[in-house]
């Protein structure tokens, strides 16, 4: 079996797309077979070292683009062709040009479900390509079974196409000493101590403005009680950058902007507690990590976060900050609550992992394939 992967998304930033192909491909070439199956490649630019282990399954084939999207239309079908590919996986897009099976992962498809959070721009070219590429498609993936049922509520495809296929935990987050963390912390980004942390794009799907409000009416019984922002600059910097006037006196609110994930797993460890209040995930990897740390969890129950989170956190709607700043409270005043709550985040988090994501993957390309053969 050869698979032509669009393998893009692994030459650029680290996001959650890039996460997914990093660990799904890391486990399938541990399950597929050296002597039989390959996984080609296919990017505009060279995959860095170190992204993915060394496997014969993997064989890259770097060609490049004038205009991605083009290359995505035209040239990433005539690859596959060219090197004989039986099927072919992508995330979200699919030519029409392809000649052979393709399935694609679709994360979650929030911009039908609340397309208020989208500039115009992108609902357009969202809802122009993404729906006809899941009617393309031989199957279409997804990471959490809510995100599942909004594709097939939306979308109204058949329900044996769409098969979800939660992620696995990333790779290096784990827990560290509290004080060893903290320490690193101080030296590293000069936070001093207690801090809750949020981890997320600086963009109004996040709901970041219910963790400064929460922080903030928290800090009435807790003044020392600082919050942390961690994420790339979005759509919703300026809505920050409002808040921070109205409260005024915002000292304690500290944004470190991106950070890498080699730091993130440090902060996760010396946070005093983590806070999730997105309106809308179709999964939540950074509420995974954070449970993986040994984090006291405080995330909203929108989307696929009560699938991810369950009993390893406390969950709560996303438009109740009183509440929030409630559960913030009661994990700094009640350490024996906390502690009980990381062991469960520490059980919770073991649950995903990517070799079951890779053998689920691995039954649907099989589906595709003997769909292909029976219908050829």
């Amino acid at each position: 079996m050869r698979v032509a992967i669009d393998a893009r998304l692994l030459t650029g930033a680290y996001t959650g797309d890039r996460t997914y192909w990093r660990g799904l491909l890391s486990a399938l070439s541990k399950i597929l077979r050296p002597d039989q199956d390959r996984l080609l490649l296919f990017s505009t630019r060279p995959i860095p070292a170190g992204t993915l282990p060394e496997s014969p399954i993997f064989e890259p084939v770097v060609v490049p683009a004038l205009s991605e999207r083009l290359w995505s239309l035209f040239r990433l079908p005539a690859l596959a062709r060219q090197h004989r590919c039986d099927l072919a996986h992508t995330q979200y897009t699919v030519s029409p040009f392809f000649r052979m099976p393709v399935l694609t992962t679709v994360h979650d498809i929030s911009f039908l479900v609340y397309p208020e959070w989208f500039p115009l721009k992108d609902r357009i070219l969202l809802r122009w390509t993404i729906p006809a590429s899941c009617r393309r498609a031989c199957r279409v993936l997804t990471v959490s079974e809510s995100s599942r049922e909004d594709i097939l509520r939306y979308l109204n495809l058949p329900s044996e196409k769409v098969i979800a296929t939660p992620n696995g935990l990333p790779e290096g987050f784990h827990p560290i000493p509290k004080a060893e963390a903290q320490a690193w912390v101080a030296k590293h980004y000069n936070i001093r101590l207690p801090f809750a942390l949020a981890v997320g794009v600086l963009q109004p799907r996040k709901n970041l403005l219910l963790a400064i409000e929460a922080v903030h009416l928290a800090r009435e019984k807790c003044p020392d009680l600082q919050l942390v922002l961690t994420g790339k600059s979005g759509w919703g910097l300026k809505a920050i950058r409002t808040a921070r006037q109205a409260l005024g006196d915002t000292h304690w609110l500290i944004e470190t902007g991106y950070v890498p994930d080699e730091h993130l797993v440090w902060l996760y460890n010396a946070c005093e507690v983590f806070l999730y209040p997105s309106f809308y995930e179709g999964f939540g990897l950074p509420p995974l990590e954070a449970m993986a740390c040994g984090c006291a969890v405080i995330a909203s129950n929108g989307g696929a976060l009560p699938e991810v989170v369950q009993s390893g956190g406390i969950l709560l709607p996303p438009t109740e900050p009183g509440m929030w700043m409630e559960a913030i409270l009661t994990l700094l005043q009640n350490p024996s609550y906390r502690e009980r709550l990381q062991a469960q985040a520490l059980e919770q988090a073991k649950r995903f992992r990517w070799e079951q994501t890779a053998q689920r993957t691995l039954q649907a390309y099989q589906a595709c394939l003997e769909l292909s053969t029976n219908c050829g």
